[in-house]
């Protein structure tokens, strides 16, 4: 009987473990960290995915302390897996962020932003435009289903108390953040490369006719060029948000690989 208590007192600090490491993630990431994603369905997703993986987990796991600091000191290890994990996967959608502010910058649109509840912060108007978009690439993707598959394969290479904070891992990052403005860039590219070209023009024609009040006529123009190449580009949006999503996936096993 004494046996079996300790067995199960086991399975139950492997579950601890486990939980805290997929809820790291769930808190982080895109999609299941939002506010607009109910509260009950991410305990139900953190509980039921723990519960599923906790016994073959608890197989490969030795044993652990059961004293508080140490149990403690692992915990806290296990939620930064799953923070560090989800906070990659956030890097995507700051890159699209950083890309609409400059789009709204240069069109005009800088005043009007939208509040977007999943980062509960001001998102610019073609920032939101390119967040649902990117949403909804995600979402045909299975990208959600792709995320706790992820957290759920860290187990294999970081088995639990494994984490191994290194300092190149940190610098990896670094450079993953600093894509981050490079992307934003790349997506704010058409319509900033087309006022620039319509300022030019506007430019060279209250030069010629400076009768023109070039305010009031450019204000709007800027605005109908910006829509006009934002339609005519979203294959190109789609295209760029693909490849930011599949270059997110690699960076994720390269920081599981890290911290194995």
């Amino acid at each position: 009987m004494d046996e079996f208590l300790v067995i199960e007192v086991e399975v139950f600090k492997v579950f601890v473990l486990v939980l805290v490491r997929i809820s790291g993630l769930v808190i982080t990431a895109p999609l299941l960290g939002s506010r607009n994603f109910p509260l009950v369905a991410k305990i139900g997703i953190t509980g039921l995915t723990a519960m599923l993986i906790t016994p073959s987990v608890a197989a490969l796991s030795s044993t652990l302390p059961s004293e508080a600091l140490p149990f403690g000191l692992l915990a806290v290890g296990e939620v930064l897996i799953g923070l560090s994990i989800g906070f990659v996967m956030t890097l995507v959608f700051g890159a699209i962020q950083i890309g609409g502010q400059l789009m709204d910058m240069q069109s005009g649109f800088a005043l009007v932003n939208v509040f977007n509840p999943a980062f509960e912060t001001q998102f610019p108007v073609f920032g939101f435009l390119l967040y649902i978009l990117a949403v909804l690439v995600l979402l045909s993707a299975n990208g959600h289903h792709v995320m706790i598959r992820a957290i759920v394969a860290t187990f294999d290479k970081i088995p639990l108390g494994g984490f191994v904070a290194r300092p190149e891992l940190a610098l990896q990052i670094n450079r993953w953040g600093s894509a981050m403005f490079f992307d934003g860039l790349m997506i704010a590219a058409p319509v900033a490369t087309a006022l620039l070209v319509a300022y030019f023009v506007m430019g060279l024609i209250g030069r010629v006719v400076p009768q023109i009040q070039l305010f009031a006529v450019g204000f709007p123009l800027t605005i109908g060029i910006a829509l006009f190449v934002v339609a005519m580009s979203l294959n190109i949006y789609l295209m760029i948000i693909e490849g930011m999503f599949d270059r997110m996936f690699r960076n994720v096993s390269v920081l599981i690989d890290g911290m194995a």
